[in-house]
């Protein structure tokens, strides 16, 4: 039975799985860097930003989706109806000057 198992793994195709070593983060401050009261207060202040930075991201991310609405919409326009667009905009530009 042993004998069956390895003839079938010769028959199975060698895959190769990549490692990769990761080393823990470990917080010493053997490294001789001095976290001053100043950097440490510099350091909360950035983190209390996380909740505006969010808010700003889901803007973003609002508009993207409103951008990839508008580019499917005008996908589908007829060539007629880009034509029209595209004299309306040129029509327009004429009159603001």
């Amino acid at each position: 039975m042993t004998n069956d198992r390895n003839r079938d793994r010769s028959h199975r195709p060698t895959t190769h799985r990549r490692l990769e070593v990761v080393k823990p983060m470990t917080n010493t401050q053997d490294d001789g860097e001095c976290r001053t009261p100043e950097k440490i207060a510099e350091l909360f202040a950035i983190a209390g930003r996380e909740i505006e930075a969010i808010e700003q991201l889901t803007g973003c991310v609002a508009q993207l989706h409103e951008v990839q609405a508008a580019k499917a919409e005008l996908a589908s326009l007829t060539p007629a109806e880009v034509r029209a667009a595209l004299e309306f905009r040129r029509g327009g530009i004429g009159e603001a000057k």
